[in-house]
């Protein structure tokens, strides 16, 4: 599914596509409705360019606050 990504972020490529599938799915279950998550995710992956490892890592810190 494309998400939107801008150009300046690496665009709706398939790595951006992956991260953001898995992303959205780490975020609705820890409770958030899937615009809130695709929001959340879209967010993080912007304030982190493209270091999707440290996206992932700011993810998991976030989840985890929630619970």
């Amino acid at each position: 599914m494309p998400y939107g990504i801008s150009r300046e972020d690496g665009g709706d490529s398939p790595s951006n596509d992956k991260w953001m599938e898995e992303c959205v799915i780490k975020v609705m279950k820890s409770g958030k409705d899937k615009s809130s998550a695709i929001a959340i995710c879209k967010t993080t992956l912007k304030k982190k360019k493209d270091n999707t490892k440290e996206a992932s890592i700011t993810i998991d810190k976030y989840i985890e606050l929630l619970q």
